[in-house]
This record gives structure tokens, C-alpha cells and sequence, in this order.
């Protein structure tokens, strides 16, 4: 009884303060359904409580991935390398944050050290110094590359520190209800939009910064309502409620894509499933052929059509999307598809004796994958006799504390970093990858030199005690009247503020 009191307050809630946006709210008013709302208007929490799609909302980074395979200037004007270490930053001057206050380089000087004191990010570390040169230039030193460097700044977003030194407190993870008119301001950056309404149950409504000093966006009003589950999403869109859906099922990209009024968009990302073996519990592992026999059973292609319904792809080995997306970046990685053999992987085992079961640990994702890609594996693998027992977590702790103790892993990596090195060392620190990558770096005596492990780790592959199973698209849907697949960065982060109004005629053309 008490639940469904609940229910129906929620209910009460939702239907008023809709009404409410409606009676307020000029049209055109665009409703996009989403599986989260920040719980943190912080830009340095991680994506869990502040997701990268809500910081180019309200912030501005120095540089940003823009939507034809290039990196953008956004707060910095221009730059130039002093020497091998030292790199020159020149703010674009007159650019004002919500507040009214003039963004310096001060901001920037003092949005670092915040960050720095709130995020356990590598890059960070690998800064020797960043100091004030003057009113708007400063300098950066360290040993990264330029396109390493820059690739970092596009996670660093501008705060404004004359407003947050008075209100420090709403840096904290701990959102609350706003209500319009929202008397105080509850955010202040450089972004294309400003909070018009929030609660962190039922989403989030914002309007255009009409002072933006970039180009100020078409669509003035933008309301993200949170819808957890894919399928209700997914029912939202065709009952017209939401005019965006976010991760539809997989199961539905097929019927959507012969549905005339939807538009469905498939985003490229770096989201990758990997399965690893472990040799510990069961030492015939640690046989070349035995895991190269394993790897000859796992037909990719087929989980590619019947899991992802071709909403992604497959490679021989880990490749990061600016290898696959920016011409000058593109690596040296196999494109030839995994190659996919049952009869050979059963003769290859013939006279191999295996337990009579092995375990394998799966590290659940939003999206369900992960789940889906296990029972395909066990089906699979249960052709070449190898049974598998699954266990499944969604606990970050269980899973640090417990998966090295399984023969096999399945886990997904996402990063929305772009540079190869960038990539492996988030890999290596911050994965659920790293435990693994740690303990077989320790076999090889491999302490702290980065070469040797992003060589060790490429070896893994090819050997096949890493295997790369899936590259995820993101899947969204859009009615047919927005430019949806226009708005997208080369790191697969929507840029809302680029949203438009589109006829159909004009989709066509």
C-alpha cells in the first residue's frame, strides 16, 4: 500500500511540474530520454554521477573531439610549444561564465588544482607544473605529446573560481530539487545552457545561455527525463512522449530500422566487451594451443549479428577509435576479421585433457551485453568440452577483490580518451582490466615502464590471454525531425547545443 502511495505521488509530481514546463516553456521543447540524471553538478565527479553529455551542457573545456574526426579549440584561442616540455595556452578573451564573471586564466590555474584534489585521473600525475603567465595565457609542462596533451584537456572543464570559492558546497555529490524561478544560481560555467529545472528522480530541464559566447544554440529549451529501463524508453519513443531515446534494446534495432518515422543512429565508441583467461585455477590454460583452440570456438561474428544486431563491430586486437577515426593517428592493428574455426578448435583439443568444469566471472554492464556474451561464450565453449559455471556481479569491490581467482573474465572497457597512450593508461590504472594487466605485468617483472607494457599488452592479444570480443555502438532514436546524427563527437559524446530542427525533405537530401 505504501509503495503505491509513493508511486502515486511520483506519478502527481511528474504530470505537474510537466504541466508546469509546458505552461512556461516556448516551444519547440525537445524531450530526450535518458537512462541517468546527474546526481553531482561537479565536472570533476566521475561519468557514474556527472556523464560527459551534461558537462558540455554547463562547462567548457579547453579543447574538445568535434564531429568530423578533429580536435577543436573551445576555451583556448590559440597555443604554441615553448620548448620539449613546455606548451603555451592563450584563453579567448570576453568569454563570461553564468555568473557574469570574465574568465582569466586564474579560472583555469584554480579549476586544475580542483581537480587535481577530487580525481585520481593518471593525467594529472603527469603534470610537472601549470603556472600564470597573464591575464589569459598560461603554461603547461610535462612530457606528453601534443596530441596526448590536448586529448587530456578535452576531460577538463573551466570552472568559475570567484563563484565557487563562495559556494563551495555545491561542488559536493548531493543534487537537489531546483524549482523555477531558481532564485540562486546553482552552476556557473562558460556551457550553451544554464539548469532551468532539476530533480534528480524525474530529470532535468535547461534554456540556452543567451549570452553564450560561442554560437548560441537553436533549440532554447532541452528536457532529459530520466527513463532507467531500455524497453520503456523504447516505448516512450513510439507513443511520441520523447522525441530522442537513448540505448535502445538491441533486439529492437532491426523493426526500428524499417520504422519510416523513426531515425535510428548508430554511434561509434570505444566501448569494448574482453574476455581474459587465467591459468591459475586450471594450468592447462597456460597452453598456447589449449587458449588458441578457445579462441578458434568463439565465432564474433555471430554474437556481432544475434547480441548486438550489427550495432558495432569486431578486430583481432584492441584498437582505440582514433585508429580507427582520425586518418593521422590510424595505428598498425590487424583489420582482418577474428578467424572462426569449431572443427579445428576440436581437433586441437582432441587429445587435451580439460577439468570437468571451469569458472568465469561477468562483470554486468548498463547496456545487458555482457550478460548476453557469457551464455554465448558458455554455449560455445561447451562445443570444444569446456563447461563453464558463471557467476555475475555488478559490484565494482566484489569484482577487484574476487576475479582473479576465475579462469575467465568477461568485463567492458569505455573511455572517452582518443590517444592510444592515453587509452592503455587508463587501461592499465583504472580497468577493470588493471588487476589482471597488474598481476601478469608482475610475471614479467614489468614495474613502471609504459613501452614495455603497452607492448606486453598488445603480446596478451595475440596470444590470446586477452581477448577482444565486441566493440559496442551506441544505439539512439530520434523522431525525423532533428538532426540527431549530426551532433556527435568523434569520442561519441552528443553535443546538445548543436540540435536543430530538420524536415524530413532535408534528411533526405
Amino acid at each position: 500500500m505504501l509503495q503505491r502511495c509513493f508511486v502515486f505521488i511520483l506519478l502527481f509530481y511528474a504530470l505537474n511540474s510537466i504541466a508546469q514546463s509546458q505552461a512556461v516553456l516556448t516551444p519547440p521543447v525537445v524531450t530526450i530520454a535518458i537512462e541517468k540524471t546527474p546526481t553531482s553538478f561537479n565536472p570533476f565527479v566521475s561519468k557514474e554521477l556527472f556523464s560527459q553529455q551534461f558537462k558540455h551542457l554547463f562547462f567548457d573545456p579547453l579543447f574538445r573531439w568535434g564531429t568530423q574526426n578533429k580536435l577543436e579549440m573551445r576555451l583556448v584561442e590559440h597555443w604554441e610549444r615553448i620548448d620539449n616540455k613546455t606548451v603555451r595556452f592563450h584563453l579567448r578573451p570576453d568569454i563570461h561564465f553564468h555568473s557574469g564573471n570574465l574568465l582569466t586564466s586564474k579560472d583555469v590555474i584554480w579549476s586544475f588544482q580542483e581537480a587535481k584534489k577530487q580525481t585520481n585521473s593518471v593525467f594529472f600525475s603527469k603534470i610537472e607544473s601549470i603556472k600564470q603567465r597573464n591575464k589569459y595565457s598560461f603554461d603547461i609542462r610535462s612530457t606528453l605529446t601534443n596530441f596526448q596533451l590536448f586529448d587530456y584537456l578535452t576531460y577538463v572543464f573551466i570552472l568559475d573560481s570567484d563563484f565557487y570559492k563562495n559556494n563551495m558546497a555545491l561542488l559536493n555529490p548531493a543534487a537537489s530539487i531546483l524549482l523555477p524561478p531558481i532564485e540562486k544560481l546553482p552552476i556557473s560555467g562558460t556551457g550553451p545552457y544554464q539548469i532551468y529545472k532539476f530533480n534528480p528522480i524525474l530529470g532535468i530541464e535547461v534554456i540556452a545561455n543567451e549570452h553564450y559566447w560561442g554560437q548560441v544554440p537553436e533549440m532554447k529549451h532541452l528536457r532529459f527525463m530520466r527513463i532507467k529501463n531500455a524497453q520503456s524508453r523504447l516505448f516512450a519513443l513510439l507513443a511520441d512522449d520523447v522525441q530522442v531515446s537513448y540505448s535502445v534494446p538491441n533486439k529492437n534495432v532491426h523493426d526500428l530500422s524499417r520504422n519510416s518515422g523513426k531515425h535510428l543512429i548508430k554511434v561509434p565508441s570505444s566501448n569494448a566487451i574482453f574476455l581474459t583467461i587465467n591459468d591459475k585455477l586450471s594450468p592447462v590454460l597456460h597452453n598456447r594451443e589449449v587458449r588458441k583452440a578457445i579462441r578458434l570456438a568463439i565465432d564474433q561474428q555471430s554474437m556481432l549479428k544475434n547480441i548486438l544486431n550489427n550495432s558495432g563491430r569486431v578486430n583481432n586486437s584492441f584498437m582505440t577509435l582514433a585508429e580507427s577515426k582520425v586518418p593521422e593517428q590510424m595505428g598498425k592493428m590487424c583489420l582482418a576479421p577474428p578467424e572462426y574455426d569449431l572443427n579445428k578448435a576440436k581437433k586441437m583439443l582432441k587429445n587435451v585433457k580439460l577439468p570437468k568444469q571451469m569458472s568465469m566471472l561477468v562483470m554486468l554492464d548498463n547496456l545487458g551485453n555482457s550478460e548476453q556474451v557469457a551464455n554465448a561464450l558458455s554455449y560455445m565453449l561447451n562445443q570444444i568440452g569446456i563447461k563453464l559455471v558463471i557467476q555475475k556481479t555488478g559490484s565494482k569491490d566484489l569484482w577487484n577483490k574476487t576475479n582473479l581467482y576465475y579462469d575467465f573474465t568477461v568485463t567492458a572497457l569505455h573511455t572517452r580518451l582518443m590517444s592510444r597512450e592515453n587509452v592503455y593508461s587508463a587501461l592499465f590504472s583504472n580497468s577493470f582490466l588493471t588487476n589482471y594487466l597488474k598481476n601478469k605485468f608482475s610475471e614479467e617483472n614489468i614495474v613502471s615502464d609504459f613501452q614495455k607494457k603497452s607492448e606486453y599488452f598488445e603480446s596478451l592479444q595475440r596470444d590470446d590471454w586477452v581477448i577482444p570480443l565486441l566493440f559496442q555502438d551506441q544505439v539512439w532514436v530520434e523522431n525525423g525531425d532533428i538532426n540527431l546524427q549530426d551532433i556527435f563527437s568523434t569520442n561519441s559524446i552528443p553535443y546538445w547545443s548543436l540540435l536543430k530542427m530538420e524536415t524530413k525533405a532535408a534528411k533526405q537530401n
